[in-house]
C-alpha cells in the first residue's frame, strides 16, 4: 500500500515537472483556426434603379459679333524692286478706303510683301516678279462689312478677298441650346417610356458631349451661326401598377 502510493507520488512529481517549463522555453505560436468557418458574412448590393438614357439635341441660331475680312493685292514687274513697290502702293489704297468707311488703324494689319519669280518654261529663266500682301480688317459691327468691302472690291486693286464672321461671346446662344436639349431629351424619354408601359421619374444625371469645334476663333461664310448642345439624360422609371 505504502509502495503503490510513492509510485503515484513519483508519477504526479515527474508530470509536474513536465508541464512546468520554464517561460524561455515556451515558444508562441498561432491560434489554430478550423478547417472551415462556422459563420459566412454575405453582403449583396441592392439592385440598381431602372433607367431610360436619351441624347438631346438643341439648336440656336445666332447673329455674329465679329467679322473678319481678307484682302490679297498684288503687283508684278520684271524687276523685284518695282513689283514690291506697286504691291506697297496697293496697299497704302486699300488702307485709305478702309479709313474713309470708319475702319480704325488698329484694326487693320498687313502681313507683308512676299515675292515670287515669274519662270519661263524653256530654259527655267526668270522673266518677272510678283509681290502680294496679305491686309486684315477686323470688325465688331458686322453691319459694316459690305460698306468696307464694296468699294475696295470696286477700286479693281484686289487679287483675292473673302469675309468670314465669328460669335466671340456665344454663352446666350448655348444656354438656348442647352435648354433645347434639355427639352429634346425629355420629350425622346417621354414617348420611349409611354411605349414602354412605364412611368418616367425624375432626372438621375445629366452630361454634355462635345458638338463639333468651340465656336471662338472659328470662321463662318455664313451671317447665321449655329450654336449646338448635345446632353446625355438619365431618367428613372418606375413600373405602372394596374
Amino acid at each position: 500500500m505504502l509502495k503503490t502510493a510513492g509510485i503515484f507520488l513519483s508519477l504526479v512529481c515527474v508530470i509536474a515537472l513536465i508541464g512546468c517549463k520554464e517561460e524561455g522555453d515556451i515558444t508562441p505560436g498561432p491560434t489554430a483556426k478550423p478547417e472551415q468557418p462556422t459563420v459566412i458574412v454575405n453582403n449583396e448590393a441592392e439592385s440598381g434603379e431602372h433607367t431610360i438614357v436619351v441624347n438631346g439635341f438643341g439648336e440656336v441660331i445666332a447673329a455674329p459679333d465679329f467679322s473678319t475680312i481678307t484682302i490679297v493685292v498684288v503687283g508684278s514687274s520684271e524687276t523685284a524692286e518695282e513689283a514690291a513697290a506697286k504691291c506697297e502702293t496697293l496697299t497704302q489704297q486699300v488702307r485709305e478706303i478702309a479709313t474713309a468707311q470708319g475702319v480704325l488703324p488698329k484694326s487693320l494689319s498687313a502681313a507683308g510683301v512676299t515675292l515670287s519669280t515669274n519662270l519661263r518654261e524653256s530654259d527655267g529663266a526668270i522673266t518677272g516678279y510678283v509681290a502680294r500682301d496679305t491686309i486684315t480688317i477686323t470688325l465688331d459691327d458686322v453691319s459694316k462689312v459690305n460698306g468696307v468691302l464694296s468699294p475696295i472690291i470696286d477700286a479693281g486693286i484686289t487679287e483675292s478677298y473673302e469675309a468670314t464672321y465669328s460669335l466671340l461671346d456665344a454663352s446666350a446662344a448655348y444656354s438656348g441650346a442647352l435648354a433645347a436639349a434639355m427639352k429634346d431629351a425629355e420629350e425622346k424619354a417621354a414617348a420611349i417610356a409611354e411605349a414602354g408601359g412605364v412611368e418616367l421619374g425624375a432626372i438621375v444625371s445629366v452630361s454634355e458631349t462635345p458638338v463639333g469645334d468651340t465656336l471662338v476663333g472659328v470662321a463662318f461664310k455664313s451671317s447665321a451661326i449655329a450654336v449646338n448642345a448635345n446632353l446625355i439624360v438619365t431618367y428613372s422609371i418606375t413600373e405602372i401598377k394596374p
